[in-house]
């Protein structure tokens, strides 16, 4: 049996996984905040052939429940095949910029909380010398934007905290995969303008499966994001300053 773990399963990407990753071999351990909603989900995949969902209530931003939770998971999973952690959250900027308890939310939803359970899994994944960790960053993380800075800034650290983890547990036969989505169209994302950059959370979840196989270190979805990214990197902060974005 394979057991693959989803933190945040009920957000749009991590449904889109799901679905494309479903057999009659799988065992999904699903993690969410809203258990309402991530029992409907559940009831979707196990009609769709899974051969068992196991499903656990997390408030993500509950630092103090990380270590049953995670404890919990490997004591009923066993082996942790895959482990995909894809939630978040995002704040409009302008409402970070001046209220403080909104800002470090989302700092903490995004970076911090990440980070404590990544901790309490490696720990446990390296006994297993074996298995995917695969983390949805963001390309906002490669450089700050004033439209977008705070998020921006957590998802860098995140970016950065994964790189380091990659190394640590290379010789332990983990694969740490960061995966680096531009606009993607998803609740997360509804209050925002759609254009021609934006993607489906289904295209999104192609590439994050394939990466998964390929034990791919790092991704942008769609590739092109890697191109635009690289670009904006390079400007000039005397440029930079001046854009509106």
């Amino acid at each position: 049996m394979k057991n693959i773990v989803i933190m945040g399963a009920t957000s749009g990407i991590s449904q889109a996984v799901a679905k494309q990753m479903l057999a009659d071999d799988v065992c999904l351990h699903l993690v969410a905040r809203d258990m309402e909603k991530l029992s409907i989900v559940a009831s979707d995949f196990k009609s769709r052939g899974c051969a068992d969902v196991v499903c656990y209530q997390l408030d993500f931003n509950e630092l103090e429940q990380h270590a049953a939770i995670v404890h919990n998971i490997v004591s009923k999973a066993g082996v942790i095949d895959v482990l995909l952690v894809c939630y978040g959250l995002m704040h409009p900027q302008s409402e970070c910029e001046t209220n403080v308890e909104k800002a470090l939310e989302q700092v903490k939803s995004n970076y911090t909380s990440v980070v404590s359970l990544l901790v309490l899994f490696s720990k446990a994944m390296q006994k297993q010398n074996a298995g995917t960790i695969a983390v949805v960053s963001s390309v906002a993380g490669d450089r700050g934007r004033k439209s977008n800075y705070i998020y921006g800034s957590a998802k860098a650290g995140l970016t950065t905290f994964l790189e380091g983890l990659r190394y640590q547990l290379y010789e332990h036969g983990i694969n740490v995969l960061t995966i680096k989505p531009g606009f993607v169209d998803s609740p997360m994302t509804a209050h925002l303008k759609k254009g021609a950059l934006w993607a489906s959370t289904d295209v999104v979840a192609g590439y994050i499966i394939k990466a998964i196989n390929k034990k791919k270190s790092v991704i942008y979805v769609p590739p092109f994001w890697f191109l635009i990214m690289t670009i904006i990197k390079i400007i000039p902060a005397f440029i930079f300053r001046k854009l509106n974005f």
